[in-house]
């Protein structure tokens, strides 16, 4: 990417998010009517739990959270994916009254609303775009990247009507059609995964792009405007940051200002928690409690998934994480019986099986991938070099968009 044409980058149009977020978008037949007063009482009155009594609490969750099972006849790729998302390879739905691998059936040549769910194209492939609210993906490459969360492997097949495509057809069309002034979070999270913190490649046009100019991109997000109150952003850069360390590199230039963001976006977290263990309902614009269920499910859900993408392992302990996740674990199972928006159940659940398999010594957690190559030395040598420029300067904040 040329470095000239970054200042571009802060004209970033966020108009468009309201319809594609993909996160606040529960319907009134979908949102739990309950009484947010008494809620926050009971949660205020529990005693926090042991750590080992508290991850019970959280497999109960999981256990609970996996019986509300979506059907392939009603719910949208949209809702599924998110489920792969919380469960990934082993995540089951319902097809024709019996259970299915998810993964297995999508990948079989299926249709919703009389389109594909997977297409061929110039570069190779894709996920089927944004059609309407809540249908296909309501971001670019978010279907990938969940793909990514859930480690499918590059060779994975899935049928389109023109014949099939795998996920490293779906990476090369990521990486071709990648352009500047648009949202790079579910790019940065799935070609990081796929591609590894080094990777250098060109696009449709033919200039060239480094892995580090996401970073640089996403860095650049204006938090508080993005989708989700910018969890999902912070959660793609913590999945880089991870991916960088895990190559065996010191954090240095874009990679360290990423770093700095995460750190800052974490001690916002924990100063506007409220006294219950929920986490603001303005995300980090300002502290504020959520009035009930459904709403301390979406907030909380997402900002925990980001801490635990985030936090170091030392920090999982900490009497304030405890009381987050131990909020949301009794949240979902006291309310296991309402009608709940999917995407921000499945989100919670997403950071609930992140703390689970961080503190079960018997599991492992994805923090970030390992499945690239190593980089050789000549490659390590051209990635210093691109890496230690200075960082451009910073523009000043652009006003908020006017709500339509």
């Amino acid at each position: 990417m040329n470095v000239s044409l970054r200042l571009s980058l802060f004209a970033i149009l966020f108009a468009g998010l309201s319809f594609t977020t993909g996160c606040n978008q529960s319907s009134p037949s979908e949102s739990a009517d309950s009484s947010g007063e008494t809620e926050t009482e009971v949660a205020s009155s529990r005693e926090l739990e042991s750590p080992e009594e508290l991850l019970k609490k959280v497999e109960q969750a999981i256990e609970v959270s996996q019986q509300k099972y979506l059907e392939s006849e009603k719910h949208s790729p949209w809702e599924i994916f998110h489920g792969i998302l919380a469960f990934r390879k082993d995540y089951k739905i319902k097809k024709d009254g019996q259970t299915v691998n998810a993964l297995e059936w999508l990948s079989s040549g299926v249709t919703y609303d009389g389109e594909p769910w997977f297409q061929k194209t110039e570069f190779g492939g894709r996920p089927h775009p944004y059609t309407k609210e809540n249908a296909f993906e309501g971001h670019k490459n978010q279907s990938l990247a969940i793909m990514a969360m859930a480690d499918i492997p590059l060779d994975h097949q899935v049928q389109t009507p023109d014949g099939p495509i795998t996920v490293a057809d779906m990476v090369e069309n990521a990486k071709k059609e990648i352009q500047e002034n648009e949202e790079i979070t579910w790019s940065l999270w799935a070609l990081v995964h796929y591609l590894g913190p080094d990777a250098v490649w060109y696009d449709k046009k033919g200039e060239e792009w480094h892995m580090s100019d996401l970073v640089y991109m996403q860095n650049n997000t204006i938090t508080n405007d993005s989708p989700c109150g910018g969890t999902h952003a912070l959660f793609a850069l913590a999945y880089a940051r991870n991916t960088y360390r895990n190559a065996g590199h010191r954090l240095s230039s874009y990679w360290l200002e990423a770093d700095q963001k995460l750190q800052r976006y974490i001690e916002e977290a924990k100063a506007m928690q409220n006294l219950d263990g929920s986490f603001s309902y303005d995300y980090f614009f300002q502290k504020s409690a959520c009035e009930n269920f459904q709403e301390r499910l979406e907030t909380t859900g997402h900002t925990l998934e980001f801490l635990m993408m985030a936090l170091p392992d030392e920090r999982l302990n900490e009497e304030w994480v405890r009381k987050a996740v131990s909020l949301l674990a009794n949240d979902i199972i006291d309310n296991k019986g309402e009608k709940v928006n999917y995407s921000a159940l499945y989100h919670a659940i997403d950071g609930l099986v992140i703390y689970r398999n961080r503190m079960d010594p018997n599991r492992t957690a994805q923090l970030g991938s390992k499945s690239y190559k190593t980089p050789d030395e000549s490659t390590e040598a051209k990635a210093n070099v691109k890496v230690l420029k200075p960082v451009t300067p910073a523009a000043p904040a652009l006003p908020p968009v006017p709500k339509q």
